[in-house]
């Protein structure tokens, strides 16, 4: 009697290599069934996760390569929960990164200069978690400084007990009325407009990378939600650079680079994709297709989703690593640290000595000078655009908003559902729902908070669930 032939693997094709990409390529691919055979399409003739990382010409103390990642990739103990949980699983290397912010407020409408010597000095320099005091100025008045620091820490104590204790207006179907924005909030609040404009607005806009305008905009709950979780808690950095992480991620996949995807076409029988590469056109069948994408290219990608994934707001964020320090110069000028006197701090994990973020902002957009070691700098959204023959790389990268619509959005689209392929083969419902016809969307925006890292594992561990594949790092699994 012959013994019934197992099934077969079922086929599915990830767009995208950045975190979301890999994390659920990962995911699939070592499916403990066996029940999936994982490709990984990618424009790029690289991996695009660390794409523009840089590695550096020197080693650490185990002798492993030093990476300078572009953009940075710091992330916080309590909001990036998934993401520490798998790097502990994947026994990735990350240490303790403490940092010291330094805010200078520019005239506004000013142009940038060829050489910044006319920037003021910084109003105020922080350090994350107050791990150090921080250094005081040299040139500015002792006085004032003190007045601008006791002005700070008290709007910071006001700021951080309404984000613990009062909650922002959430999403009421009844009456139509979406989420309260985080400018409505802030206002709500009574939060001092020069707090707002020269120091809690230029630190959020610079993590995620967007306009002061954009940032206003996003859900109140998305700010706050990050405050509470990220409120006294360490920040990390990978040791070997997010390569290291790529390297353990992208293990025994079947990766197609150069890849350019122009279609994807559901049928009855699974999902049809039509990508160009350097041989021609090509054609091909699978399974199940995940876009693992910003929600604009998965629009152009799969027409379906255009009129959902239309009110999704995106920006182009420029992020330059260069070794201008003419710059940060007069900063560190200004201050009486001296950048090898900064401290470390000791948690339990190897820690790093302090880092220095220049935050730069003119009342539109804040420039974020990030100082690497090895003497690189990695400036973000630039207001003032380093000298050409220091630049060593330039990247744009798209960079997905939030509003209190595309909110409401994407918490429709990414509904909880299990997976039935009986009924994501059917007629197609409305509104379109992760998973119909065996499409799936992936990306840092796909949830319902901050679009960062985490997002992205949250969205990977969401397609995992429902394909009924276990999450190893998963402590609720």
């Amino acid at each position: 009697m012959k013994m019934p032939q197992p099934p077969r693997p079922r086929s599915v094709a990830i767009v995208g290599t950045g975190m979301a990409g890999l994390t659920t390529a990962h995911l699939l691919h070592r499916d403990p069934e066996s029940r999936y055979e994982v490709t990984l399409l990618e424009k790029q003739d690289k991996i695009s996760l660390a794409a523009e990382s840089i590695a550096i010409p020197s080693r650490d103390e185990k002798n492993q390569q030093v990476w300078a990642d572009v953009p940075m990739r710091a992330f916080a103990g309590g909001f990036y929960h998934n993401l520490i949980r798998m790097y502990d699983y994947l026994e990735v290397a990350y240490n303790a990164q403490p940092f010291l912010f330094s805010f200078t407020r520019l005239p506004r409408h000013q142009e940038p200069p060829s050489i910044p010597s006319c920037i003021p000095s910084p109003q105020m320099v922080y350090a994350s978690n107050f791990h150090q005091f921080p250094p005081a100025p040299r040139t500015a008045d002792l006085v004032r400084w003190a007045v601008e620091a006791v002005y700070a820490i008290v709007c910071y104590c006001w700021f951080t007990i309404c984000c613990f204790f009062i909650a922002p207006y959430e999403e009421d179907p009844k009456t139509g009325r979406l989420c309260e924005s985080l400018d409505e909030y802030l206002r709500r609040m009574w939060m001092p407009r020069h707090y707002v404009t020269n120091y809690l607005v230029p630190l959020i806009s610079s993590v995620c990378t967007c306009s002061h305008e954009e940032l206003l905009c996003f859900p109140a709950s998305d700010v706050l939600a990050y405050k509470r979780r990220t409120h006294r808690q360490q920040h990390f950095v990978v040791s070997g650079g997010v390569q290291s992480v790529q390297e353990k991620l992208l293990k025994g996949i079947n990766v197609r680079l150069g890849a350019q995807i122009t279609h994807v076409a559901p049928d009855k029988t699974g999902v049809q994709i039509k990508y160009s590469t350097p041989d021609g056109d090509t054609t091909e069948k699978f399974d199940l297709v995940i876009l693992a994408v910003s929600p604009d290219i998965a629009a152009a990608l799969y027409p379906s989703l255009s009129s959902q994934l239309s009110t999704i707001p995106t920006t182009t964020v420029e992020t330059i690593a260069h070794t201008d320090e003419s710059l940060i110069t007069p900063m560190l000028r200004a201050t009486s640290s001296d950048p090898a006197s900064d401290k470390e701090l000791a948690v339990g994990h190897v820690v790093h000595a302090t880092q220095r973020i220049h935050l730069f902002s003119d009342g539109h957009i804040t420039e974020a000078v990030h100082e690497q070691p090895n003497s690189i700098l990695v400036t973000t959204n630039p207001i003032f655009p380093p000298e050409k023959s220091k630049v060593i790389r330039s990247a744009h990268f798209t960079r997905v908003l939030r509003s209190p619509r595309s909110r409401a959005v994407i918490n429709a689209v990414f509904k909880d559902r299990k997976y039935d392929p009986a009924l994501a083969k059917s007629a197609s419902p409305f509104p379109w729902r992760n998973g119909d016809h065996g499409v799936f969307l992936a990306g840092g925006w796909c949830w319902d908070g901050m679009v960062l890292l985490e997002g992205c594992i949250v969205s990977a561990m969401r397609v995992a669930n429902a394909l009924g594949v276990e999450v190893p790092w998963d402590e609720e699994a």
